[in-house]
């Protein structure tokens, strides 16, 4: 058990730099002029899958250094929401009106900020970063689009200063390595990539894979969550999607027994993994679809790093009588 903690909570810095782009949208969604706020639309590439672009290996399991983060945390710091949060109750009030939804749904680009730093003394590689930064277009509806984009331009500030950290890392562990090492270096890695997973009048759901990779036997890694009311801009909480929240969680953690304890995850399973598996959905582990709830079971939550995310889709059929009549009206 102590061994899965440390795991878990050594992960916890690579989410972190998720949740703090989701916390400074929080903060700042009541104004709509942020001076700082980005728009690059037209820029980047068209929607794209693309996955993580950065090969290459990370922290030993056996060295107890995961990717997971500890569950409860994220429960309560996901997002950097609280479901009774006075500031998101105003900004919504009178903002949600439009129970049909837009009329197109938003166009979604990805700006490239990928880039090889090498050492400016001897220009050997010292981190590869890869980011694909979203762009949300909405015709007719740039303050909403806005609002959406400042999560995205702000997450990626943050991915900014981690990477500054990450190099001055890899320069010290450079400066200690022989000269046979030296030339067998091939750099540290750091990357966050991002897909839409659906794009529709009323929801916009997209998935980032963020991976941290010093030199080990695989990266740390770890997938999280945004999704948004495409009608107000804003990011949606639990509590917001769901009248009845705990009765929703019952119907999703039994998919998520279920879907665990057969193959091919079955043989992954940490020994004591029923007693996180009410810690999985988090504010940063859901998003809708047309079909359903899908949430994220990241590596070791529940299972070792060898078994890779799981994703638990939950019909809306079975969440009808939990979810907001909003949202199942506009995605079924």
């Amino acid at each position: 058990m102590k061994k899965k903690l440390f795991m878990l909570g050594l992960g916890f810095c690579l989410l972190a730099a998720a949740c703090s782009g989701k916390n400074a949208e929080k903060e700042k969604h009541v104004s709509q002029s942020t001076e700082d706020a980005a728009n690059p639309s037209g820029n980047g590439d068209k929607l794209q899958d693309d996955g993580l672009g950065a090969g290459g290996a990370s922290q030993e399991e056996a060295d107890g250094k995961g990717p997971g983060a500890d569950g409860k945390d994220q429960a309560e710091d996901g997002k950097g929401r609280e479901t009774g949060d006075a500031s998101q109750t105003e900004a919504g009030a009178g903002s949600q009106t439009d129970s049909q939804g837009l009329t197109e749904p938003p166009e979604v680009t990805f700006k490239d900020y990928s880039q090889n730093i090498n050492d400016d003394e001897s220009g050997a590689l010292m981190l590869a970063v890869t980011e694909n930064c979203p762009v949300i277009t909405i015709k007719g509806k740039e303050d909403i689009s806005q609002k959406m984009n400042m999560v995205f331009e702000q997450q990626h500030i943050s991915n900014q200063e981690e990477i500054g950290t990450k190099v001055q890392q890899a320069k010290d562990y450079y400066k200690e390595l022989t000269k046979e090492e030296a030339k067998a270096w091939g750099g540290f890695g750091y990357g966050m990539t991002y897909k839409a997973v659906h794009i529709s009048t009323r929801i916009l759901s997209i998935v980032a894979e963020s991976y941290d990779w010093q030199g080990s036997a695989h990266p740390n890694t770890w997938t999280s969550t945004y999704c948004f009311d495409v009608t107000t801009g804003d990011l949606l909480y639990l509590a917001d999607v769901f009248k009845d929240e705990a009765k929703a969680r019952t119907i999703v953690e039994r998919h998520i027994l279920d879907t665990i304890t057969k193959d091919p995850y079955k043989d992954g399973l940490m020994d004591d993994y029923e007693s996180y598996v009410g810690d999985i959905m988090t504010e940063n582990t859901f998003y809708l679809t047309d079909k359903g709830l899908t949430v994220i079971c990241n590596p070791y939550m529940v299972t070792t790093y060898a078994v890779g995310m799981i994703e638990i889709n939950v019909p809306y059929e079975e969440l009808k009588e939990t979810i907001h009549e909003k949202y199942l009206a506009s995605i079924k």
